[in-house]
């Protein structure tokens, strides 16, 4: 009886919300972005030229925050997750909620206690980078979820994303300024349309390329990879690095100048 009581509560707020927010003009570029009838430069340029959009999410945030609405999660499979059985995927919005960021593992504390603001977060991104672009779709997608759950959103974001993170070698996966670099500047001469092994191939030989080395080995990297870049903004060469008792450094060179550039890692 308890149960019951608790869904027929839980319906009637979700009742309420959708007829808040479902006419809202915002939904319609979110959907289009949702489901990939509108690219992510369009949609961007929308969110932050107008703050319509912005303000939209934040206002939903707000509300469910508020009366406690509850949040629709994505039906997800994934291989060797879960023993290989569906279940319910984190949705982004959960994010933006403090009662719900609380239980997040990969939040920063400071987030727990205090999350941004959805339009404040999604501008400090670059959609130009893989990783970046799938955490804007992601959480426009998930917001976009709670009103309709029987469109199927793009999966193109999050494949670029994955085959970025399967190609970039250890030295450099993780890395912001390398994974800018290579979205921006090595992934469009290889469009998703090529096949994935022949993509991968060429991508990776590219990078190679892309962040010389004046020696043999690669960073050992104390921490995530920052491969620092030059004066022209492409990446600067790799000289070696040393270690010392409680730092490691190490050395660059730029490549459009000749000049030393080091990055200090601690332990």
């Amino acid at each position: 009886m308890f149960q019951k009581l608790t869904e027929i509560s839980e319906n009637k707020k979700l009742s309420k919300f959708l007829t808040s927010f479902s006419g809202h003009p915002a939904l319609k570029p979110i959907k289009a972005f949702a489901i990939g009838e509108m690219d992510i430069g369009e949609f961007m340029r929308l969110f932050t030229e107008t703050n319509e959009i912005a303000d939209y999410l934040d206002s939903i945030v707000d509300y469910m925050e508020k009366y406690d609405v509850p949040i629709r999660r994505r039906t997800i499979l994934m291989k060797n997750v879960n023993q290989n059985k569906p279940f319910a995927a984190r949705s982004y919005v959960e994010r933006y909620i403090k009662l719900h960021a609380q239980s997040f593992r990969d939040l920063s504390n400071e987030w727990k206690v205090n999350p941004p603001k959805v339009s404040a977060h999604l501008k400090t991104l670059s959609p130009l980078t893989a990783h970046d672009a799938y955490v804007i779709h992601g959480t426009v997608a998930d917001f976009y979820y709670q009103f309709d759950q029987t469109s199927e959103r793009t999966e193109k974001y999050h494949n670029e994303f994955e085959f970025i993170l399967d190609t970039l070698p250890g030295y450099l996966s993780g890395g912001v300024s390398a994974e800018n670099y290579v979205s921006q500047f090595i992934l469009p001469k290889y469009p998703s349309t090529m096949k994935k092994g022949e993509r991968k191939r060429m991508v990776k030989e590219e990078i190679k390329i892309a962040f010389p080395r004046d020696c043999k080995g690669y960073p050992r990297w104390l921490q995530s990879p920052e491969w620092p870049m030059g004066s022209d903004g492409k990446p600067a060469a790799y000289v070696g690095q040393k270690a010392f008792a409680d730092y490691t450094e190490y050395y660059f060179r730029d490549t459009a100048t000749n000049a030393g550039l080091t990055v200090t890692q601690w332990w």
